[in-house]
């Protein structure tokens, strides 16, 4: 379309009012190219510089200018442009020229030089300090293979890879890749502060939304061994970061090899429609319920957290899987005597179902592998010869009818879901009595959010501190007493300290002698006050994003072990339990060997004791090594679910 114009008193045409200038067109296109990064001004300037050496070069020619240097220099267009492209890097050298016409000439090039080149050298300058910010930010592409994948940040993500260092010593070249909407540095401090010495892992940090399959690639995503999502409370980016990783994979064509993806996710509902949709690859795990199973565990026993966390971290004793085909035709109470230093739990089958606890006639089939408690794989063994045992006389289990009382002090969103597991796992001679404040929560709330079918729940109002908490209690006797942190209504801080208070007054809190000794479980929410709970006489504590974290650790190495804990901590499956010695013959026998072959017999799987004096429980003892077990001590077996 033509431009249309108007005519001035002088009778010349200009552009119409309001239609932009040659000038301002310009100055728009040198804005537009600025705008497009350094290169492209970097591009530009070089053009001019070379423009202006090509015109002087071409003036010197042609115009026969000579006394460049104080000397005649020669009629040659190449001479003359290096003379000139000299004059544009080196400006302090034209003040040897003869003659005013090759002075102003070669003065002219020398300032070009000073502002054309002297803008190269700070955009080049600028150009590699944004290079070394993308770098610092954590923008550029990762080369690691066969890493772990982390996506999120969270207090857990430390822990966790605190644990994949300790699970990776075995490895020469080992990497953990962190790929979260965090600033590099501040990850990277937190990561060197908690794990100072990171042995042969790499840790690799990344700073970008992990839910962008652009940002997956750039963490090399393809060549990960397992991918671990840390949920930051909310399921929305771990719902997001997994459909980033659905398409990325779909765009690839092709799955990694034996890579699988272990998600922190709230809701249940949410897990099973995730599962659902990337299929055996994808394992989810809920912070709440982990340690909500594993406090109604430790109220259930004495010194069962203790058991599940030497299980659940890499630090000692472990789950390990292992093919033994020598072991092939034997049954499960013959592997247990094979290993000396391995204590034998159940197998995982050839099709991939995992067997817990097996009856002991179970043969071990072609293509089975053996799950075992084990200090290290290189002492995942066959013995030359099996250890020699004898079953025992044993004693059988006293009925106790006695009614329990449990007392919760305290709330969260966690408490709805330890009373849920008690209530699977204890029948109506048991009350559980939850005492709230109601400055700090909603007791009617409450209420609505509980049912429970076989347990009698008692619901009771309470302000006050935490000494009147322990005397109001103590107007009945009680078994147990569960102590859950505010962690809703205060800091993680302040509900730590507001548990540690509670702690000590039921501690000073004295009741009949025929109750007996009352089991604490306590939830701290940092880990760092969990010796500060064992200062209180607290008999188990359980920190919440601690026992996460080792499992998404655990499960990000293997991810059939899922199979493994959600059979331990459903009703129906086996359970991990803490039976008096003489059950099993403990003060007769002569061996753990003697212990464990009395076990299998009754179709039970001994893999540990607790001595009664000091409260200490031994994981996986040698077989062979002798040992005398007192009445009181107890035998640490798995066992059939209540089903």
């Amino acid at each position: 379309m033509a431009e249309t114009t108007t005519t001035d008193k002088s009778g010349t045409a200009s552009p119409e009012a309001g239609s932009p200038s040659l000038l301002a067109r310009m100055r728009y296109r040198f804005d537009a190219a600025l705008s497009r990064g350094p290169s492209v001004v970097i591009a530009y300037l070089g053009l001019i510089t070379v423009t202006v050496i090509l015109v002087a070069s071409a003036i010197l020619t042609v115009f026969q200018l000579r006394g460049i240097n104080g000397v005649d220099n020669k009629e040659d267009l190449l001479e003359n442009f290096w003379l000139a492209m000299t004059r544009v890097l080196d400006p302090g050298t034209f003040s040897g020229e003869n003659g005013w016409p090759t002075r102003i000439i070669m003065l002219l090039v020398t300032l070009s030089g000073i502002f054309i080149v002297g803008s190269l050298i700070g955009l080049i300058a600028n150009s590699v300090d944004q290079q070394i910010e993308e770098l610092r930010k954590g923008r550029s592409t990762v080369i690691e293979t066969d890493h772990t994948l982390i996506l999120g940040w969270s207090a857990r993500v430390p822990a966790i890879v605190s644990e994949l260092v300790i699970a990776n010593e075995s490895r020469k070249k080992s990497a953990v890749v962190i790929l979260a909407d965090v600033d590099k540095t501040e990850m990277e401090e937190t990561l060197r502060d908690a794990i100072p010495d990171t042995k042969t892992t790499r840790i690799v940090c990344r700073s970008g939304e992990p839910w962008v399959t652009k940002n997956l690639e750039l963490a090399n995503l393809a060549k990960a061994r397992s991918v671990v999502i840390v949920g930051d409370g909310k399921d929305s980016s771990t719902v997001k970061s997994l459909l980033a990783i659905r398409s990325a994979r779909s765009a690839d064509g092709a799955e990694p090899s034996g890579a699988h993806i272990v998600a922190e996710v709230v809701d249940n509902d949410t897990a099973t429609s995730l599962r659902s949709l990337l299929g055996d690859n994808l394992v989810t795990v809920s912070s709440d319920s982990v340690v909500a199973e594993l406090t109604a565990q430790a109220c259930r026993q004495r010194g069962l957290s203790g058991v599940f966390r030497e299980l659940l971290d890499f630090d000692g004793d472990e789950l390990y899987f292992a093919p033994f085909p020598e072991l092939v035709g034997k049954t499960y109470a013959e592997t247990q005597l094979v290993f000396e230093k391995c204590a034998v739990i159940g197998v995982l089958k050839n099709g991939g179902g995992v067997e817990l606890n097996p009856a002991p006639d179970t043969v071990f089939a072609a293509g089975d592998q053996l799950i075992a408690v084990v200090e290290d794989d290189s002492l995942f063994l066959v013995g030359s010869s099996p250890v020699q045992a004898a079953v025992q006389a044993c004693e059988e289990a006293e009925v106790n009818d006695t009614p329990r009382r449990i007392v919760i002090a305290g709330w969260s969103n966690l408490g709805p879901r330890v009373i849920a597991e008690l209530d699977e796992f204890l029948d109506g001679r048991t009350t559980i009595e939850l005492m709230l404040d109601p400055a700090l929560v909603d007791p009617a709330l409450v209420r609505s959010q509980l049912s429970t079918r076989n347990v009698v729940l008692e619901v009771t109002e309470l302000g006050g501190g935490p000494e009147f908490v322990a005397s109001h209690a103590a107007r009945r006797s009680f078994h147990e007493v569960i102590v859950l942190g505010y962690r809703n209504a205060l800091s993680d801080d302040e509900a730590d300290a507001r548990t540690l208070l509670t702690l000590l007054a039921f501690n000073q809190v004295r009741q009949h002698d025929d109750v007996g000794p009352v089991r604490i479980v306590a939830e701290m929410l940092d880990q760092r006050n969990a010796a500060l709970a064992e200062a209180t006489g607290v008999d188990d504590f359980v920190v919440s994003d601690e026992l996460t974290s080792l499992m998404l650790a655990q499960l990000s190495e293997r991810g059939e072990l899922s199979q493994v804990f959600t059979d331990l901590f459903d009703r129906a499956g086996c359970s991990i339990e803490l039976r008096k010695s003489p059950l099993y013959g403990g003060p007769t026998a002569k061996s753990f060997a003697d212990i464990v072959m009395t076990a299998s017999s009754k179709g039970h799987s001994a893999i540990g004791y607790r001595r009664a004096s000091s409260g200490q429980v031994i994981v996986n003892p040698p077989k062979s090594d002798a040992l005398s077990l007192s009445r009181d001590d107890e035998v640490l077996v798995l066992a059939p679910g209540i089903g």
